[in-house]
């Protein structure tokens, strides 16, 4: 753009005083200056003008549409799945015995090491014998004694037969030798349950393990007086293999249980249930075994009912009063719709999927899930979607109702097993 020199009287003025030159001359020469520079403008401004006539206008451009988005799809998983209950309870011995004194003695040996396993019939503690081993030779003296005392009343009383059948003797002398028979029997036989009775007191002071299980530790050490008033503890065992656990379910599951099994027949019921435990430490549920109890009555307080389960336990994992968390299965398996978990979305009306229909257009479907189901990382659907549907599981945020998208199928298991959700890329 060319700038015009703006001229004023007092410049052309000063001009004149400074170098002596007359206005008149000094006016025409700015004059001619500033008519070429206007001219020139002029100029300019009409060639611009002329060309902005001549030049067409250029239509907008408008930007290409992106292209539909791209999601993964997959289709619904049949898979054979019960419906389950899941408990808590504790584990109890299937077996467990207390060890106590039944003699009194001084405890002379222990013979087991504790913690360990037993054998049933172990000998297990020695009490000191010797007192009980005297009154056992005493009753065994008596007894030898008694003995002779009823032969010789059996020979009296058979002469005092004989004389009474010869008139030889008076009735009340047959009677008084009859009589003095039946008296030695009776002391014999009084004898000899002292004897037993002594002889199991001896036997006493050895214990032996009642039962094949792990024994604790000992309560008495060798020195100690034992059973002295009553029988004194000294250890216990528990049976290790089988175990029980306990629980209670709320009456409201034990109806469902009884119509579960009026439902298929006689084919399932609650008293020959598997069932499947796992420990505080452990995931998931991985020991098995049957219901094997149920109690005769639902306790009104409560509203429950008492459970017995029994387990195998080859490798001792399992012990005795450790928290449990059950799970028990109603009823058999059946047929079940499953979609990864990463398929489900939830708005007011419920929950929803989104299913790509046909022309890959989107689909909303309103669903329904089946309860107390261990899917593992799938859901199991009652109704909304079938099993030919491709049922987005991942990029569902880039998906809308009514919109296409590029649909890309892919196993549903690698979205479950994957830590993080599958991300599709547009290309």
């Amino acid at each position: 753009m060319i700038k015009v020199k703006e001229l004023t009287m007092t410049s052309l003025v000063s001009d004149t005083r400074e170098h002596g030159q007359t206005f008149q001359s000094t006016l025409l020469r700015h004059g001619c200056h500033l008519m070429s520079a206007l001219a020139l403008t002029i100029a300019i401004i009409a060639v611009h003008g002329c060309q902005d006539a001549h030049t067409p206008a250029t239509a907008a451009q408008k930007p290409a549409a992106p292209p539909p988005p791209q999601v993964f799809v997959s289709l619904p998983v049949e898979k054979e799945l019960a419906e389950t209950r899941e408990y808590t309870g504790h584990l109890e011995p299937v077996e467990a015995v207390s060890i106590r004194a039944r003699v009194r003695g001084i405890l002379e040996k222990v013979h087991f090491q504790e913690g360990v396993e037993v054998e049933k019939g172990a000998l297990l503690y020695e009490i000191d014998p010797s007192e009980y081993q005297a009154v056992v030779d005493e009753r065994s003296a008596e007894i030898t004694r008694l003995e002779h005392q009823v032969k010789l009343a059996q020979s009296e009383a058979q002469r005092s037969t004989e004389l009474y059948e010869k008139t030889a003797t008076s009735k009340e002398t047959w009677e008084s030798k009859q009589t003095g028979l039946a008296v030695a029997e009776a002391d014999l036989k009084k004898a000899r349950a002292s004897l037993k009775q002594a002889e199991l007191n001896l036997s006493y002071t050895k214990i032996y393990a009642p039962i094949s299980g792990r024994v604790g530790r000992t309560e008495m050490t060798e020195g100690n007086l034992v059973g002295h008033n009553e029988p004194t503890l000294l250890t216990s065992i528990v049976k290790m293999d089988p175990i029980y656990v306990n629980f209670e379910i709320p009456e409201r599951d034990l109806l469902r249980f009884s119509a579960v099994s009026a439902e298929q027949s006689g084919n399932w019921t609650l008293m020959k249930a598997p069932f499947s435990i796992g420990l505080e430490s452990e995931e998931g549920f991985p020991h098995e075994g049957f219901i094997n109890f149920r109690d005769n009555e639902v306790e009104s307080e409560t509203g429950t009912v008492l459970l017995r389960g029994t387990l195998p336990n080859p490798d001792r994992l399992l012990v005795p009063g450790l928290f449990a968390r059950i799970r028990i299965p109603v009823g058999k398996p059946q047929t079940r719709l499953l979609i990864p978990e990463t398929a489900l979305a939830a708005e007011q009306r419920g929950r929803y999927v989104l299913v790509v229909g046909p022309d890959n257009v989107v689909e909303q479907r309103l669903v329904k899930l089946e309860t107390n189901l261990e899917g593992n990382g799938y859901l199991a659907i009652n109704s909304g979607v079938n099993p030919g549907d491709q049922v987005i599981v991942s990029g569902i945020q880039r998906a809308r109702p009514g919109a296409k998208v590029t649909p890309q199928v892919i196993d549903p298991d690698r979205v479950i097993n994957l830590s993080v959700p599958v991300v599709a890329t547009q290309k």
